[in-house]
Order: C-alpha cells, then sequence, then structure tokens
C-alpha cells in the first residue's frame, strides 16, 4: 500500500453486517406477490447498494489496495488455518496420551491459549 495513505484509509468491515442467507426463504413466499410499486422500490435499492458498493471499490483502489493482494491474502488465511488445525489435534491426540488437558500443553511448548 502507498505509505502515504497509510492511515488515512478506513475501511467498514463486511463482517459488521448482519449476515441474510441466500437459503432462508419466507415461508409464505409463494403466495406472496409483490405489487410494482415494490418491486421498483426493490430494484432501487438494489441499484443504491450496487453504487455503494461501487464506491467503496473505488476507495480502496484509491488507498493502494488490489483484487489479486486480496485474493493472495485469503489464500494465506486458508492455508495458516488449515495448518493450526491439523496442529490443534496433534496437540488433543498429545493430550488424550498423556491423560492430560490441551491447555497444559500450551503452556508446555510455549503457545498462545488466545491463537
Amino acid at each position: 500500500m502507498n505509505k502515504s495513505l497509510q492511515g488515512k484509509c478506513t475501511v467498514a468491515s463486511p463482517l459488521s453486517r448482519q449476515f441474510k442467507s441466500p437459503l432462508s426463504r419466507n415461508h409464505n413466499a409463494g403466495t406472496h406477490k409483490l405489487t410494482d410499486t415494490q418491486l421498483k422500490e426493490r430494484l432501487t435499492s438494489t441499484q443504491n447498494r450496487i453504487q455503494e458498493v461501487e464506491k467503496e471499490i473505488g476507495e480502496l483502489k484509491a488507498c493502494g489496495y488490489l483484487e489479486t493482494e486480496l485474493q493472495t491474502h485469503i489464500d494465506k488465511l486458508h492455508e495458516y488455518n488449515e495448518i493450526k488445525d491439523v496442529g490443534q489435534m496433534v496437540l488433543g491426540r498429545i493430550a488424550v496420551i498423556e491423560g492430560v488437558q490441551t491447555k497444559d500443553l500450551y503452556k508446555r511448548y510455549g503457545l498462545d491459549i488466545k491463537d
């Protein structure tokens, strides 16, 4: 990222928004018909949201973020999580074999229990 832009760019995390599952449905979805006005309101709302997202993308690019870097970061996080999961499984097996709690092994090997 461009050093002159560091600290100047703040990004609202998508994680701070309520998750809406694409699989959840209204139980009366088959019987509920939307009026033309409701459809137009939804269309306008969706178009506004698209504009907001495009603006956010523009701001991120202006701050020096690149989509390729984001994908690389996501891939590295996936790899880290897989390695961490394997490490936790190994610690769990050792704990069972030795008859101790996993948290005791964290202390023994100098690992942070919060990580």
